[in-house]
């Protein structure tokens, strides 16, 4: 893979976080860094250095006691090895400017493990951030949540012992059941698709919800049936979808799932 080909997809994981990340902040504090947070304020003013720096994730947060502090996030796809640099530019910037205790986390969800290093000890200096390998978390601990930004998240956990295929299917149908309106739903399944890709799973969502756009200008009939079939056939085995559903996702009636649902129990 090229650097311009990194570079794209780093970009693509770039603006899912971005696009979820007032969602997931409130989950992550309490389910992965463990805050009592009785308020948390978010911080959207830029960092003003030699030239603007701009963190993933900033907020003031405000204990149940009323101790505050500023959270940092960033969210990391690459093994990033000068993080621990880029992290202590980014709390002298933030220490300096609102005067409170800094607390950084590097949330990595990547696919391979982490080499990076947190701590600095140079010229009689010392500084440290935590690092949270999303990889290692039981996916059930996001899969349970009834916010779809977090649900997300599942696929970049840990499965333990169960399929992948499996794994993917629940989450799926987590989406669904906590998704309130078809496009928001369509938006979060092509995210799950672009995450997919960091656990190599991609050709596996692929074959579950496949896109019909390929078949659309088909001339053939018969090839665009089959294709509806498989799709509805890869819905019926690997999620608990209602058939009323299946057909929305399908572009298809319900007496056409039904149908194949009907010689899908006959095999």
């Amino acid at each position: 893979m090229n650097r311009k080909t990194d570079k794209r997809e780093g970009n693509q994981y770039d603006k899912i976080v971005k696009e979820n990340i007032d969602s997931i902040i409130p989950a992550l504090m309490s389910s992965v860094l463990g805050f009592r947070v009785e308020e948390a304020v978010v911080i959207r003013e830029k960092l003003q250095q030699t030239k603007e720096k701009e963190a993933d994730a900033l907020r003031i947060v405000t204990a149940p006691g009323g101790a505050q502090f500023i959270l940092h996030l960033e969210f990391q796809v690459d093994d990033y090895l000068k993080m621990v640099f880029r992290m202590a530019d980014y709390w002298v910037l933030l220490k300096s400017k609102y005067g409170l205790p800094v607390r950084q986390f590097v949330i990595y969800i990547g696919n391979q493990l982490p080499k990076m290093k947190t701590v600095l000890t140079e010229d009689g200096n010392y500084f440290q951030f935590q690092l949270i390998n999303i990889t290692q978390f039981d996916y059930l601990r996001f899969l349970t949540s009834d916010n779809p930004e977090e649900v997300i998240l599942s696929v970049l956990a840990d499965f333990d012992r169960e399929k992948s295929d499996q794994a993917l299917g629940q989450i799926i149908h987590r989406l669904e059941e906590t998704t309130p309106d078809q496009r928001t739903f369509q938006k979060h399944m092509r995210q799950l698709r672009v995450l997919s890709k960091l656990r190599n799973l991609d050709l596996k969502f692929d074959d579950m919800i496949q896109n019909m756009d390929k078949y659309i200008d088909a001339e053939n009939d018969y090839l665009y049936i089959r294709a509806k079939k498989e799709i509805i056939s890869n819905l019926l085995t690997n999620t608990d979808f209602a058939p009323d559903r299946i057909a929305q996702i399908a572009g298809v009636s319900p007496e056409f799932v039904r149908t194949v649902q009907q010689e899908v129990a006959g095999k």
